[in-house]
């Protein structure tokens, strides 16, 4: 406890002076930046150091953030800076750069003093709302309305009824700013005054609505009379504005008064009043909306629903499920959406004290309501219903018991498929029950498949095949095996049921016995499903993940039987998927039946564009003998790109040596482009050169990320590597680089490119001259921040692919220029 005193000691005397040396930091770089501005840097750099400014700028950068405001390329970049400060010399420098800008250089500066709500600008504001140019004019006025002036305020008023066009439109959306604010900070009067004014005369329906609400809000004990007189008036703004504010008024006798005005409008305004009142959340005003539901405008029917849901109690349930059962489309929906929504009250109880006598369809809606609801206390009536009803009441009871059921009710579900007596009954309680089983594997993570075990073991051959598909959905020990022992079993009916269920499983486990259906069934239609099933299972089923050679194993031995064309597609669509040079192996000769030549060529070209870089000589093979093949023009275009693109990617240079990363303390990427370091130095001997390993990307292993071995920001590396021709010769050097890059060959400078960007191969390209024998190529990669990494390849002068070279990333042993190996 003694070293606290101490620690809190040492923190005191260190706080400081680390405070200290990060100001210290910022100065310099704010220096650094404020240099960069005054020189000759280029556009981009000037518009990063601004960038940068924005958040490290002190007074110390106005001058030279001011000397660019009237810089039509830089301008925004500069006052971008400057609008964010909260320097008085910023925005003087602001002021003092209008007179010496124009257009669209001007229309920025003034953006950026209403943002800063510049009240210095107001006077030279003022004088630009009578500019010629009419860009600049409704700057003025937006800005003037952003601006809190009295000066300003007046000056829009004066300039609103001569104005026109977009000036018009400007100074009028800034005096409705001005009003807002002065009814926020109180000045009901003067506001309403600016209010009754623009809505007295201006023409546009959009403007007079704001104003109109401007004027409710301002109004005071008189809000609720000028709310009526508008909405019990004749279609327009200020109805439009009432209405919208009927949900948020807040007056005393709000509700009251809206709910008093809904018998004497027409059917569109007692829509919206209807919706405004449940907005409002005031359950007083229920009764009177329950009214509505019987309105002979669907409007009206459809908001009042959509408010009961909302206001309603318990009490609402049998209007709400009378409107469910009786409508149909929106109104339906919002009917049903209505009564899962029903909170107050009991209505839980309410729906099962209505549920026994109510009407078939009005028991269904019930029934729907229940299940969606979730409460279980519900599933004893919905049992009963199965039982007891029918038609719809039945299905929709099923339906809600599919998410209610537990454990200890599924040998209910299982009794319900068992009892039913024709085929519609019991596919409504299959279905009800495979839901069941789902929603119990995803709460709990298992299913008590005992139930379905025992009827499966003792069940009429009806209710096995029933049951079967619900154990086809299944992934358990105990339902595989009764699975595998009903595709055993001697009964027709019986066995082609398993297998149907078998075929829609999702088990691995399950594979051999599919498998074996694929190539021994004698029905065809069977054998088609189970083919289908072996693809899924080992290539589509997102649940199983397999190693190629197990994926490719069924598929190969599916291929060794005798199969149909359309058989013959369903396994090239699983090898497809399937990216191994064996899946190639097993496509290729389909390649010579014509009848499914075009699908195989197909899956060849998917196979073989999949391939990593490793296996690009047996893709390239591969996609060579499907253009001798096929003839369908779609299919050749698709080939000949896949094939351009592998080919691309086996011109680019594989292997480099690398050194690095040197960097200076002060100095960013850009400064150590022209920095030379020791590689720049072709007698070096204290350079530490390293292999470097391909790229992650297993596609574009030739992308060399210099980021992932070396790391860091603001550096530079250096690459190395050996390039033989056979005869001297022009070449095409193509480079991608993130960030700049310089390239020597055979120590000569042939390309430079001081920039930051991400990597786009074939972004650089420089016409180079290679001797003959081994010719050095030397790059050095600049890195500013995040991304670091390169890319090159050698074409001929046109482009295309150049032969006659070797690649060596180790120095030969005569390592000069021209040197035979």
């Amino acid at each position: 406890m003694r070293r606290l005193p101490l620690l809190i000691l040492t923190l005191s005397i260190l706080l400081p002076a680390i405070r200290t040396s990060a100001q210290a930091a910022t100065t310099n770089e704010e220096q650094r930046l404020i240099a960069v501005l005054k020189s000759g840097s280029s556009a981009a750099e000037k518009d990063a150091a601004c960038a940068r400014l924005k958040l490290i700028g002190t007074d110390r950068s106005v001058p030279a953030l001011a000397a660019l405001l009237t810089d039509e390329q830089l301008s925004h970049s500069a006052r971008y800076a400057l609008e964010s400060m909260s320097s008085v010399k910023a925005g003087h420098a602001l002021i003092d750069a209008l007179p010496r800008t124009a257009s669209l250089t001007k229309v920025g500066i003034i953006n950026s003093l209403g943002l800063r709500a510049e009240k210095r600008a107001v006077s030279g504001l003022v004088k630009l709302l009578k500019d010629h140019d009419a860009q600049v004019a409704a700057a003025a006025a937006t800005a003037l309305g952003q601006v809190d002036a009295p000066r300003g305020l007046k000056a829009l008023c004066a300039a609103r009824p001569d104005s026109a066009g977009p000036v018009r439109d400007a100074i009028v959306d800034a005096c409705l700013r001005c009003a807002s604010r002065l009814l926020v900070e109180g000045s009901q009067s003067k506001a309403m005054a600016i209010y009754q004014q623009l809505y007295d005369s201006e023409r546009r329906d959009s403007v007079r609505t704001a104003a109109y609400r401007g004027m409710i809000q301002s109004s005071g004990k008189e809000t609720l009379p000028l709310m009526s007189r508008a909405i019990t008036g004749k279609d327009g703004p200020s109805q439009t504005a009432a209405l919208q504010l009927v949900g948020v008024v807040t007056v005393p006798d709000a509700t009251e008064t809206m709910v008093g005005l809904l018998s004497g409008v027409d059917h569109p305004v007692q829509a919206a009043l209807v919706e405004g009142l449940s907005q409002r959340g005031d359950i007083s005003a229920t009764p009177a909306i329950a009214a509505t539901v019987s309105s002979p405008a669907p409007e009206v029917r459809l908001a009042a629903i959509n408010a009961l849901g909302i206001l309603g109690d318990a009490s609402m349930v049998p209007v709400l499920s009378a409107c469910a059962a009786s409508s149909n489309g929106e109104e339906q929906r919002a009917a049903r959406r209505a009564l899962v929504q029903l909170q107050r009250g009991n209505p839980t109880e309410t729906l099962l004290r209505v549920l026994p006598d109510a009407k078939p369809d009005i028991q269904a809606e019930i029934a729907r309501a229940l299940g969606e609801r979730g409460d279980k206390l519900a599933v004893p009536k919905l049992m009963e219903l199965v039982r007891q009803g029918s038609g719809s009441a039945r299905k929709a009871a099923l339906k809600a018991l599919a998410v209610l059921v537990d454990d200890a009710e599924l040998d209910a579900m299982v009794k319900f498929v068992a009892e039913a007596k024709t085929d519609t009954p019991r596919a409504e309680a299959v279905e009800a029950l495979s839901s069941a089983c789902h929603q119990a594997q995803i709460r709990r993570g298992r299913v008590n498949t005992e139930p379905l075990l025992e009827a499966l073991a003792t069940g009429t051959t009806d209710t096995r095949i029933a049951l079967l598909p619900v154990c086809g959905g299944q992934i358990d020990p105990k339902t595989r095996a009764a699975l595998r022992a009903a595709v055993a079993a001697s009964d027709s009916r019986v066995r082609a049921a398993a297998i149907r269920a078998l075929c829609d499983s999702c088990d691995p486990e399950l594979l051999p016995d599919a498998l074996r259906v694929a190539c021994e069934a004698p029905e065809e239609n069977l054998r088609t499903l189970a083919i289908r099933t072996c693809v899924r299972l080992t290539t589509q089923e997102e649940s199983i993940k397999l190693p190629a050679r197990e994926q490719i194993e069924p598929l190969r031995t599916i291929l060794a039987t005798d199969l149909s064309a359309d058989q013959k597609r369903v396994v090239l669509a699983g090898l497809a998927e399937i990216p191994d040079p064996q899946a190639l192996a097993l496509a290729e000769p389909m390649l010579r039946e014509s009848s499914i030549q075009l699908e195989a060529g197909q899956t060849i070209t998917r196979i073989a564009t999949a391939l990593p870089y490793a296996q690009a000589e047996a893709a390239t093979n591969a996609l060579a003998r499907v253009l001798v093949a096929i003839s369908d023009s779609g299919a050749r275009k698709a080939t000949e790109e896949a094939l351009k693109v592998i080919q691309d990617g086996a011109d680019h240079i594989m292997t480099w040596q690398i050194a690095g990363p040197y960097h200076q303390n002060g100095k960013e990427y850009n400064e150590l482009f022209d920095i030379a370091f020791p590689p720049e130095n072709p007698a070096a001997q204290d350079v530490e050169w390293k292999a470097m390993p391909p790229g992650p990307d297993a596609k574009r292993p030739w992308i060399m990320d210099l980021l992932q071995a070396l790391g860091g920001n603001q550096r530079v590396a250096y690459a190395r590597h050996w390039v033989y021709s056979n005869r001297q010769q022009p070449a095409l050097l193509e480079l991608g680089t993130d960030d700049g890059v310089k390239v020597w060959l055979n120590d000569q400078v042939v390309h430079t490119n001081n920039t930051f960007r991400g990597l786009q191969p074939a972004s650089d390209k420089a016409q180079v001259s290679l001797t003959e024998g081994w010719n050095r190529v030397l790059l050095k990669v600049t890195q500013l921040n995040q991304g670091w990494a390169f890319c090159a390849r050698l074409r001929t002068p046109n482009g295309s692919h150049m032969d006659g070279l070797r690649f060596s990333a180790e120095p030969p042993k005569t390592a000069s220029a021209g040197a035979q190996p």
